[in-house]
């Protein structure tokens, strides 16, 4: 057996014709929702930490806002908010080659175009990377630091200590994790890859391993430095204030949050998910299943124990599943499990687009809007602010929440615009005096 591990079954190769339709009908939508749609508030709010730097935030770690930082030099344009997330899209695609290279290196094309049309027709993926919300850059990096350490743990297993590997997959690893908490996760999935690894548990009695643990440690020093500089509020609001206080115990949520999240990545995708973590794989592959069902079991059991207690929200597991994708593809297949997959992807995909960038939908069907309708109407609205300024040149410019007070703020080009809210956010620390910050309670509702 070779380290390529299992080609996909000998056939005579399908046309990858549809496969790329497919894939470029998601990358047209998501044109359109860049193109059409106004930012959302929740990214006009991150938009707005690239406007006030700082080492990190009250809701979540700097790396996104500092990268928004240097794209707002080209302009407070719509589209600016998300050219980020086309740059991040690029490198997973290009990682999914890389795989696909090792995985089927017979037809490493095909492969290929099975795993973007499945990534992309994923509704939690398709959703959550589709805005510049943080994980579509979170995505990337751990897949690359996947990589890094799939790369180094195949040589070590040979006998070749490549070192520059293991640090590489840590400071991307450490970088994840800068970008949003829940790449803890994955760190703490490569860290039980380690140990499952009977080829890998040498390391533990090296200092490489160590150091390269510390060094993605490291990586967040200036989110330990933020928290302790204003009394680890960050820490408070995920693990309390974002509740109300502590909710009482909830022993069905386990069942509720496992079986949200399953559907999220596509009902269609849980069967072949089954499939493969019973199925045995060898080489690459295995070494590739063993740390991706290591991360899956991790990120999805710590975050069901945390819903007992706290609550979770299902994208929040987005980590457990980065790394199975591009191995899942083949237990899918190319017949009507995959089709009824990408069908679903495509309605759910186009759903949200017309939602948030033509008209909302539920207003549509008979139904009360939930809150898109929040969404349309920028394009109007500086003028009329303008003219109201130029009547009351001294008014001071504010929104009733975090989300309308930042979307005020872009449309308008000022990063001056405050928020006025009973519930605790970013806003607290720039426009508050330190003595004065108040902690009222956090609506959870709306923030990731």
């Amino acid at each position: 057996m070779t380290d390529a591990s299992l080609p996909l079954p000998t056939r005579k190769p399908a046309p990858l014709l549809p496969l790329q339709l497919v894939v470029g009908a998601f990358l047209l939508l998501r044109l359109v929702m860049h193109i059409i749609g106004a930012p959302l508030g929740d990214e006009t709010y991150y938009w707005y930490w690239g406007q006030h730097l700082d080492l990190s935030y009250y809701d979540h770690p700097p790396l996104h806002a500092w990268l928004l930082s240097v794209v707002a030099l080209f302009g407070w344009w719509p589209l600016s908010t998300r050219i980020l997330t086309w740059l991040t899209l690029g490198g997973t695609l290009w990682l999914f080659w890389l795989f696909a290279r090792r995985l089927a290196p017979d037809n490493p094309a095909e492969r290929f175009w099975l795993t973007a049309a499945v990534y992309l027709a994923s509704p939690l993926f398709f959703a959550m990377t589709l805005v510049s919300y943080h994980d579509h850059l979170l995505i990337f990096l751990c897949l690359a630091s996947a990589w890094c350490f799939l790369t180094f743990a195949a040589r070590y297993e040979r006998g070749e200590a490549h070192w520059r590997w293991l640090y590489g997959g840590a400071a991307l690893l450490g970088l994840a994790v800068l970008t949003k908490y829940n790449g803890v996760l994955f760190g703490l999935g490569i860290g039980l890859f380690v140990l499952i690894r009977p080829g890998l548990r040498p390391l533990l009695r090296t200092p490489h391993l160590w150091l390269a643990a510390l060094l993605a440690i490291a990586i967040q020093t200036p989110v330990f430095a933020w928290n302790v500089w204003h009394g680890f509020s960050s820490y408070e609001f995920h693990f309390s204030t974002r509740w109300g206080g502590t909710p009482p115990i909830n022993w069905t949520a386990p069942l509720t949050f496992l079986l949200i999240t399953a559907l999220s990545l596509g009902p269609f995708l849980i069967w072949p998910l089954l499939k493969f973590i019973a199925t045995r794989a060898d080489g690459f592959e295995g070494r590739a299943k063993t740390l991706a069902v290591a991360v899956l079991g991790v990120s999805t059991a710590s975050l069901a124990a945390i819903s007992v207690v706290l609550g979770a929200y299902f994208y929040w597991n987005i980590v457990a599943y980065i790394a199975v994708v591009p191995l899942l593809v083949r237990h899918v297949g190319r017949g009507i499990q995959l089709w009824l997959h990408l069908l679903l992807g495509l309605l759910v995909a186009g759903a949200i687009v017309v939602n948030f960038a033509i008209a909302p939908i539920s207003p549509l069907l008979g139904g009360r809007d939930g809150g898109s309708a929040v969404n349309f109407g920028w394009d109007i609205v500086p003028a009329r602010v303008e003219a109201q300024l130029a009547t009351h040149p001294d008014a001071r410019l504010a929104g009733t929440r975090y989300s309308n007070a930042t979307q005020l703020g872009f449309a308008l080009q000022r990063p001056d615009v405050t928020a006025l809210s009973f519930e605790q956010d970013q806003f607290d620390y720039w426009f508050q005096p330190r003595s004065r910050r108040r902690r009222g309670l956090h609506h959870p509702g709306g923030r990731q």
